[in-house]
C-alpha cells in the first residue's frame, strides 16, 4: 500500500511539472493578437495600427514568418514600433530585428522609436536603409481616409526633471496627434496634449498575477497595488489616452505567466 502510495504521489508530480512546463511555454512563446479600440471625435473613419515592441531579438516561426504573417492579416493603416528590438549587445538579435522590419516596411508603412537596448546608430542606420522611418524628436504629417494625423516620435531611455514636449513640439489640436515613445510619462503627455500615445518597456511586468497586476516592474515589486499603475493596457487622463503594449521579447529571463508575447492592434474610431 505505502509503495502504491509513493508511486501515486511521484506520477501527480510529473504531471504537475509537465503543465507547469506547458504552461511557462505557452505564456512565455506563443503570439496573441490584442485588439484595442480607442475612439476619437476627430477621426472620419477608422484607422488601425499594429504596435509591436521590445521584441529582444526573439524568434517567433523561422525567421519570425508566424510574427510577419499575423501581422500582415491585420492589414494596418502604419506599423508603430516602440523600442527595444533586440538586446544590447546581442549581434544576431539584432540582424533579425533588422530583417524583420525590413520585411514589413515592404507591405507598410513603418514608424520606429528606440529603448535603451537597440540605441544604436548601426541599427538606427540599417532600418533606414530599409525603409523604416526613425523618428528622432520628428514629426510625420498623414492623411489617413480624410483624418489629418501627426506622428511624433520621441528617443528619450530615461526622462528629466525638466522634460517638456513644448520645448520641442508645436502641437495642432484640429489635427490627430499620436506619440511614439519607449517608456510612459503620462503626466507631461497629457500636459502637451496628445490624443494617444504608445508605450512599451515594461513587458507587461512579464509575470502577472490575477487581482494583483504585474509582479515586479521597474524593480518595484507588484506597482499596480502600490499606485504605479501605467504597466500594461488601456488609460486615460484628460483628453490623452496611452496604450502599453506589454510586447514580444523577454529580458532578462525568457519566463512570463498571463501576459504572452502579443501583436497590438489598435482600432481607432469615431467618438
Amino acid at each position: 500500500m505505502a509503495k502504491r502510495r509513493k508511486k501515486h504521489r511521484l506520477r501527480n508530480f510529473f504531471l504537475f511539472l509537465a503543465a507547469l512546463l506547458v504552461c511557462w511555454y505557452w505564456s512565455t512563446f506563443t503570439l496573441t493578437v490584442n485588439q484595442v479600440t480607442v475612439r476619437n471625435s476627430k477621426v472620419r473613419e477608422s484607422i488601425k495600427i499594429v504596435q509591436i515592441t521590445d521584441l529582444h531579438g526573439s524568434l517567433f516561426g523561422k525567421e519570425n514568418g508566424l510574427l510577419l504573417q499575423k501581422i500582415r492579416e491585420q492589414e494596418p493603416d502604419f506599423i508603430a514600433v516602440t523600442g527595444d528590438m533586440y538586446t544590447h549587445g546581442d549581434d544576431a538579435g539584432q540582424a533579425r530585428a533588422v530583417a524583420l522590419l525590413r520585411a514589413l516596411a515592404v507591405d507598410f508603412p513603418v514608424y520606429y522609436v528606440n529603448g535603451e537596448h537597440d540605441n544604436s546608430e548601426t541599427f538606427h542606420n540599417a532600418l533606414q536603409n530599409a525603409g523604416v522611418r526613425y523618428l528622432d524628436y520628428e514629426t510625420e504629417d498623414l492623411e489617413i481616409r480624410g483624418t489629418p494625423v501627426t506622428l511624433y516620435g520621441i528617443t528619450n531611455v530615461y526622462y528629466s526633471p525638466t522634460f517638456n514636449l513644448k520645448n520641442a513640439f508645436t502641437l495642432d489640436e484640429s489635427r490627430l496627434n499620436i506619440l511614439l515613445a519607449h517608456s510612459e510619462n503620462m503626466e507631461d503627455f497629457a500636459d502637451f496634449g496628445l490624443d494617444l500615445v504608445l508605450c512599451g518597456d515594461t513587458h507587461g511586468g512579464q509575470v502577472r498575477l490575477p487581482y494583483a497586476g504585474a509582479l515586479v516592474n521597474n524593480g518595484i515589486w507588484l506597482p499596480e497595488l502600490k499606485g504605479r499603475i501605467y504597466t500594461k493596457g488601456l488609460y486615460a487622463k484628460d483628453d490623452t489616452q496611452l496604450f502599453i503594449s506589454s510586447g514580444l521579447g523577454n529580458y532578462p529571463v525568457p519566463l512570463r505567466f498571463l501576459n504572452r508575447p502579443e501583436i497590438a492592434v489598435l482600432t481607432i474610431i469615431p467618438e
